[in-house]
């Protein structure tokens, strides 16, 4: 717990955080004004929920940007050394510290979008308006994608150890390799981090799996790709 709440304490003492989150905010915002006043009229409630969700690829950069930062100015191998703890512990430490941080960030980030987009669907589209349930679904949908985005990056990060490698990697992930397997198999794309979050985030509908369903996915993704960052730092080097 000690080596968690240094790690919150560390990101949130720089300013790739403040960043981040203002970036974050302000895409948000630019989203659901963009979809809700330029994009004709959204009569339909799957409509008004695209409007609302957006993709978190801001949230994974940042989960990347965050853990990579530690390799780009050398403090990874200190922070083992001070700590006196096992290098995978280390590291799981700071993926949780930036994972609670990123939580932090998609819940931002989520309330300024339903904060404005919200009252532009009521008050400028007709149709019915989105009910307490379906608000709170959605808003649930965003901030859990956002969050296992932030991880998913955070991860990439760990085991690449390079910012740009680990931004490469994330859209690779998230946008090329997607596109490579709904070559193959169209339903199988459900299944892959960006699937999932369309999922979560309403930005597609029809998908072959549900709400639980994309979650488990991408937990499992996000999880999946963390593990193997911790193991990867216990068996290296501590240059």
């Amino acid at each position: 717990m000690t080596l968690i709440v240094g790690e919150v304490r560390k990101l949130l003492t720089i300013r790739t955080a403040l960043w981040f989150a203002l970036a974050s905010v302000a895409l948000a915002v630019l989203n659901v004004v963009i979809v809700s006043l330029a994009s004709g009229t959204l009569d339909e409630v799957t409509e008004k929920e695209e409007a609302l969700g957006g993709m978190p690829l801001l949230l994974l950069f940042f989960g990347a940007v965050a853990v990579t930062a530690e390799y780009r100015h050398r403090t990874a191998a200190p922070a083992v050394l001070v700590s006196g703890r096992d290098p995978g512990a280390v590291a799981a430490a700071r993926l949780v510290a930036t994972v609670l941080v990123g939580l932090g960030l998609a819940v931002l980030t989520t309330g300024a979008s339903f904060a404005l987009g919200v009252p532009i669907l009521a008050s400028h589209h007709p149709g019915p308006d989105l009910t307490t349930a379906q608000l709170i679904s959605l808003a649930g949908g965003c901030v859990l994608a956002g969050t296992l985005s932030v991880l998913v990056g955070a991860a990439l990060g760990g085991l690449l150890r390079n910012q740009i490698a680990a931004v490469v990697a994330g859209i690779v992930v998230y946008f090329v390799a997607p596109s490579l397997i709904g070559m193959i198999n169209t339903s199988a794309v459900d299944y892959t981090p960006f699937g999932s979050v369309q999922v979560l985030t309403k930005g597609v509908h029809g998908a072959t799996h549900s709400l639980p369903a994309s979650a488990l996915a991408l937990a499992a993704w996000a999880v999946g790709l963390a593990v193997f960052a911790v193991l990867a730092e216990r068996r290296r080097d501590l240059g």
